[in-house]
This record gives C-alpha cells, structure tokens and sequence, in this order.
C-alpha cells in the first residue's frame, strides 16, 4: 500500500492547485492499490445441473464486492462474462489437458491462443493454475512440471509472461510433516518434483497456490484438534505460538518451502471453506461454515499475515459460489457454497471484512 505523506505549505502559494492536483491523484492511487489488495476471492466452481448464467454469475461477484474469481478451466462464456469487471481472474488447465501441453510447446501455445489471447486484458487474467490438487500421486504427476513450463513459454513468446503468472495447486498433502508448523517438510517422494516447480516460482516471480482447508484436518483428529482453533475462535496462542489451525497449515507451507531453499516466494490460499451440511456430527453445519467463512475472510482483510510472515497481504479464496449438487465425493463436497442456484444466500457472509 502507498503511503502519502502531505506538505500543506503551498497552501496560500502559486503552486496550491498543483498541490491539491498532485494528493488528489495519490489518494486515489492509495484507494485503489487498498481495494485491490484487500479484495478476497470466492472460487467459482461450476459442478451443478441448476446454476445460474455466466453473466449472472458476474453480476454476483460485482454486487458482492469480490474482486477475485477462479476458474477451474477456461470456460469462454465465463471468461467473456467478466469483461470490464475489473475482476482478477485466475483460469485453471485441467488435470486431463496436461499430457497433451506437456508433450508439445504447439499445443500449449495454442491453449493459449484459443483460451486466454482472445479475453486478456478486457478480462483481467492474473494467474493460470496448471493443473489441480496433482500431487503427491496422481496419473499426471510427470506431466505437471513439463506443462507448466510449455504454458509459461506460450505466454512468453507472446510477452504476457510479466502480466499473467503460471502455478499449480497442491494439497496439504504434499507435507510430509506439517505440525509444529516450523517443522514443515515436503513428502520425500514429491520433493524432486516440488524443487523444481519452486525453482520455476521463484525464477518466474510467481507465487505458490495451495488449499488449505482446517475442517478437514478437523474431522480427521477431532479429539486433538479443537473446533474452536479451527474456527479461528481460539483467544490465546497454543504451544507453538499459533491461534488458529489455518496460519499454522500456511506456516508449515511456507518452512516446507525453506527447507527447500526458497523463503521468498509468495502464498496464494486457491481455496479455504467449510461445508454447511453433509456431516453435522462432524462440524458440517450452517453454524459453523458461517462462524468459518466470516472469520477466515476478516483474517485475510486484516492484512496481519501469520506468525511466520506478519503483516504481509495474503492472497485468498473462498471455497465456493454455489452449492453444488454434481459434485462427486462426500455429500460435504455438495454444500461448500455460499450461495444456493437460485442465488439467495445460504447464510450471511461480510465479504468486505
């Protein structure tokens, strides 16, 4: 965030209108750099039979004051529909596209072409995700790298590389060790594969997007785990210093990263939520997806980062728009939304903080 600092002096001087001219234009770039990096993100998942239009969609996320979307492909009504927005769209590459791109720079240079050169910069395009949730053993865990690098080079030879960055989105399950947080360590066996995609963030000035997600965590250990610390309602620090269940995935991402060698690169949170039904015994309730998802969005809004980085913006997503009901998995994956089809809301959320 810009700080201005104002000098009144020229007050009763010549140069007083240029004075004025001059804090003018500096509190409206102070205004925009705060709203464009408090903005929080809601994904836009888009597994129902019963959803509403793209458009619509749009009209949603402007009225709501979300000024981030993700996309888990790249969808070209949606994409078309969030033109003129101003909102800063992550596109995804799915998981089954990988074995191509990675096989041929031509092939993903003409993903780009037919998916992102005809909406950028009208649509404003930030990140394209390769991929999603891959690691640590999935069928296209030897094409993710190699994919990455071909879509990077695609936007390269088009000098977009600067504007629009390239990452992938992991699972916490990539840790092999993730409490205490400054413990943090990559399973042994993606370790390889996860150097070299650090390698390519850092030298790319991209940023490391992960999912994080406390109610899992929760429902797996609750007798260690207490709904409050997931629920961001713990008052005061546990024994390694930490509040809440969510800064303390965060940190063990970022010590995971350090041992590796990378203590610079930037956090992106692709997604963070929590079902309202499915499991009520088991925390899935409206009560607690309301107490989750307003505090989660007041944390990231309050600009104080986690114990391991203080007052650094974390960029974050909501997880998600809808409720939706082709969603395949538990019957939670079906009740994660925010909204229901018919666009009322499934319970209040302050997305403004």
């Amino acid at each position: 965030m810009k700080i201005c600092y104002v000098n009144f002096r020229d007050r009763n001087s010549s140069h007083f209108i240029s004075s004025m001219l001059f804090i003018l234009f500096l509190c409206t770039e102070l205004a925009f750099c705060g709203t464009e990096a408090e903005a929080i993100g809601v994904c836009y998942g888009r597994l129902g039979d019963n959803l509403p239009s793209p458009v619509e969609v749009a009209a949603m996320y402007t009225s709501n004051r979300i000024g981030k979307m993700r996309i888990y492909d790249a969808d070209q009504e949606t994409l078309k529909a969030f033109q003129n927005t101003g909102i800063e769209v992550t596109v995804g590459v799915p998981n089954e596209k990988l074995p191509n791109i990675a096989s041929s720079q031509d092939i993903a240079k003409q993903w780009v072409i037919d998916n992102i050169q005809p909406h950028y910069p009208t649509t404003q395009i930030k990140y394209i995700s390769v991929g999603n949730e891959i690691l640590p053993d999935t069928p296209y865990t030897a094409n993710l790298f190699p994919a990455m690098k071909n879509i990077y080079s695609a936007l390269q030879s088009m000098d977009l590389q600067n504007q629009i960055k390239v990452s992938t989105t992991i699972p916490m399950s990539v840790l092999n060790k993730s409490y205490p947080p400054s413990a943090g360590t990559f399973s042994p066996k993606i370790t390889p594969i996860m150097q070299s995609i650090l390698n390519f963030l850092s030298q790319t000035k991209s940023p490391f997007m992960a999912d994080v997600y406390p109610y899992f965590a929760y429902v797996s250990d609750p007798t260690d785990i207490s709904l409050a610390y997931a629920l961001f309602q713990r008052q005061t620090p546990n024994e390694v210093g930490y509040k809440n269940l969510f800064d303390a995935s965060v940190d063990a991402l970022i010590y995971a990263m350090e041992a590796l060698g990378h203590s610079d690169i930037p956090i992106v949170v692709a997604e963070s939520g929590w079902p309202s039904d499915g499991n009520a015994n088991g925390g899935a309730n409206i009560t607690n997806a309301k107490i989750y998802n307003n505090n989660y969005i007041k944390h990231i809004l309050s600009g104080q980062g986690t114990p391991k980085r203080p007052n650094q913006i974390l960029e974050a997503f909501v997880f998600a728009l809808f409720n939706e009901d082709l969603k395949p998995g538990d019957i939670t994956e079906k009740h994660f939304g925010l909204f229901q089809p018919t666009k009322a809301e499934v319970y209040p959320v302050n997305f403004t903080g």
